[in-house]
């Protein structure tokens, strides 16, 4: 797997963990505005921990920290003639 992919493959499982966590928020917030419209609510949301509550979010979010170890630890391979300064 190339540097370029690996850094993708991490990248989109960045992306999906912070869009979970954010979607979790959103609806967080919906069903207490929804609880306010009926005139019984708390005082603020119960703010659910969803690095626990969703398995999905911590999943990909530790599922990225290898992809971009490794595309971090990938060296390029070159010969002598190509690279100049190595006399």
């Amino acid at each position: 797997m190339s540097r370029f992919n690996q850094l993708v493959a991490g990248g989109i499982l960045l992306f999906l963990s912070g869009l979970l966590y954010t979607l979790e928020r959103i609806a967080l917030y919906i069903r207490w505005y929804a609880e306010i419209s009926t005139g019984s609510w708390l005082e603020k949301p119960t703010f659910v921990d969803p690095f626990l509550q969703n398995w999905f979010v911590t999943l990909f979010l530790f599922a990225a920290i290898p992809f971009f170890l490794a595309a971090m630890n990938v060296t390029q391979k070159t010969s002598p003639s190509e690279n100049p300064t190595d006399s």
